[in-house]
């Protein structure tokens, strides 16, 4: 007999048996009376196996006792064996298990990507922003925000002389409804961003060079090295004096567009206008790397001061009076909702208007839709009720990106995933192209207020 080919062929045998669905060891089965004299002439281990019902967690019970019925004593024993073995490799051993897979926290590169490295970056083509449309005016083909042009590497940027570049920020890994990851496709999808300023007229993409600069990678594997690329990818493109406009994503994400944006412009050095249901400031959890912790780090840390902070909309659970002596302790400038119900949007809205205008000359701005009512933002993903309106927010905004030198953009937190109708990408992109408006006002020359004469009267007496 050749033992070893028929040992293999045994473990085969088995291992093929566990394919199929296997029920639980029965709290009530035993070992039929006719199988007795084979129970006895196996060994004690053997024995305890097959009798405590540990063999059918392995295989069925019909199956048991037909290999019971037709093996012969040297068979049945060497596939009982086979199943000892097999129960052994499935369960736990302190020796030969691992109690947690082991990452490698020292290592910079992503999980299951590779960047491309700078000698595969020579291509045939002339550096700057290139079209991926089909047609004239796109309404279909590859989408990008606005049907802008596409652009890849910072030389592009730099040899078309981009004023904005838009990118996604796909992270997913914070305390909110899950499905941010989907917004900036999602966003890209709705052809709603571009359109002109209904206030001065003004068509941002013609005033301005604007650029879609594809997606930042997301190691889902690690939240610390997707916060170190995303801050290294906003500080190689404010470098090359682009915009870079990030569209989240969680809220997480902030930190590292923020922190970009201090790396290459320098800390302190601009303000941060914040609209956001949500301080973002826990000072006492596990960890500082969430979306509830991202204004905590960025003021904590002196990457902004908290004296040029202005955040607006602030409600719900996280806003106690703890959190709120804190901001005022670091002399961040903020407005509940509380505020606005009682003085009034507008009242609210001037003097907003006055704190941006004493700060410094540039400003990041930052959206988290969780700031907008539920009736018109129910996809955030922390959403809080009694919230602001779509025209307090994106008129607060084009007045801020008109007034001011923008730095930097942020929308985040859409979850696109819980509202089927759209509205909430539509108002998403409404916000995005606020500030789009409100940089293209700027570099006309336009006062941020200026209304033009046609569309204020139709002159018709």
């Amino acid at each position: 007999m050749n033992t070893n080919k028929n040992t293999r062929g045994m473990r085969s045998f088995v291992l093929a048996l566990l394919v199929f669905p296997v029920a639980g060891a029965l709290a009530d089965w035993s070992v039929p009376e006719q199988f007795g004299d084979k129970i006895d002439a196996l060994s004690e281990e053997q024995r305890t196996f097959i009798t405590s019902g540990e063999a059918i967690k392995i295989v069925p019970e019909r199956q048991l006792e037909h290999e019971l019925a037709t093996r012969d004593s040297e068979g049945l024993q060497m596939f009982i064996n086979e199943l000892i073995s097999v129960a052994e490799q499935m369960g736990y051993s302190a020796e030969r298990n691992m109690g947690a897979a082991p990452l490698n926290l020292t290592t910079k590169e992503f999980v299951w990507v590779v960047r491309t490295p700078p000698a595969l970056r020579k291509m045939e083509r002339e550096p700057g922003p290139f079209s991926v449309h089909r047609y004239l005016y796109p309404k279909s083909g590859v989408p990008t925000f606005g049907g802008a042009k596409v652009a890849i590497w910072p030389e592009d940027l730099v040899a078309g002389n981009v004023d904005v570049a838009i990118m996604g920020v796909p992270s997913d890994m914070s305390s909110g409804q899950r499905d941010a990851g989907w917004a900036p496709n999602n966003m890209r999808a709705l052809n709603t961003i571009a359109t002109p300023d209904i206030q001065s007229l003004v068509k941002p993409f013609e005033v301005l060079s604007v650029v879609d600069y594809g997606d930042l990678y997301i190691d889902k594997m690690s939240v610390e090295r997707t916060i170190g690329h995303v801050t290294d990818m906003v500080a190689e493109t404010a470098g090359t004096g682009a915009i870079p406009m990030m569209v989240g994503g969680d809220t997480s994400m902030l930190y590292p567009g923020v922190n970009g944006i201090a790396r290459a412009h320098g800390s302190g050095s601009f303000g941060l206008l914040h609209f956001s249901a949500h301080p973002d400031v826990e000072r006492h959890g596990d960890h500082t790397i969430s979306d509830r912790q991202a204004m905590f780090r960025l003021l904590d840390e002196g990457i902004v001061d908290g004296a040029n902070t202005i955040q607006v909309g602030l409600r719900g659970p996280d806003v106690d009076a703890d959190t709120l002596q804190w901001l005022r302790a670091e002399g961040v400038r903020y407005h509940t909702m509380a505020e606005i119900q009682r003085r009034g949007f507008d009242n609210v809205l001037k003097r907003v208007q006055r704190e941006v205008d004493r700060g410094p000359d540039a400003f990041f701005v930052s959206v988290d839709v969780s700031a907008l009512a539920p009736a018109e933002m129910i996809a955030a993903g922390r959403v809080e009720a009694n919230g602001l309106s779509i025209e307090q927010v994106t008129q607060a905004i084009r007045h801020v990106c008109a007034a001011k030198d923008i730095v930097g953009f942020e929308i985040t937190d859409l979850a696109p995933m819980m509202d089927l109708s759209d509205l909430s990408v539509i108002h998403a992109n409404a916000v995005l192209n606020a500030c789009l408006v409100g940089i293209a006002v700027r570099k006309a020359g336009l006062d941020p207020d200026y209304v033009h004469p046609l569309a204020l009267d139709h002159g018709q007496g």
